[in-house]
């Protein structure tokens, strides 16, 4: 029976992601688009401005907070005497956790501008995904992080040897 390349399905995950951000990010444009008056009476001056900065502090707390987590995690992941597989999967928890803490606040982003049609709020929506892309995980990145010998490559490519 074949394995599933651990690589590839960590990649597979990311695109994911970045496709279910992007197609919100879509679906808030079209939406404030067809609505062309103001979005929903929910959204004062007042409110898009606390908004706002609840975004951006969010956003900036999460980026923050996530990356020092997510840093911490792949330390510990390198630094496991662990089988690789067991590395690679500390690492994907690392990188689940980590876009999670990119995503969230860029779909929090998206919601403010659902409401408010404040096209800041899409700037910043698109600035997690633009990071979320930046972070998508490399082999060649994923071997150097882990310190992954040749034999535990090709078992989490699923190939046999």
């Amino acid at each position: 029976m074949q394995q599933s390349n651990a690589f590839n399905a960590l990649k597979i995950l990311h695109i994911a992601l970045l496709i279910g951000m992007v197609m919100f990010a879509v679906t808030a444009v079209v939406a404030v688009q067809l609505v062309q008056q103001e979005p929903f009476a929910v959204t004062g001056e007042s409110f898009q401005r606390n908004f706002q900065v609840v975004c951006v502090l969010l956003s900036a707390l999460s980026l923050i907070a996530g990356f020092k987590i997510f840093k911490k995690k792949i330390f510990a992941a390198r630094n496991s005497l662990q089988a690789g597989e067991k590395r690679m999967e500390l690492y994907r928890t690392a990188c689940i956790l980590w876009w999670a803490m990119i995503e969230g606040p860029g779909i929090l982003a998206g919601v403010g501008f659902i409401l408010s049609g404040n096209y800041a709020f899409l700037a910043l929506a698109i600035v997690h995904l633009l990071i979320l892309l930046v972070f998508t995980p490399r082999k060649a990145n994923i071997i150097m992080f882990l310190n992954l010998n040749s034999e535990e490559v090709v078992r989490l490519e699923g190939k046999r040897k």
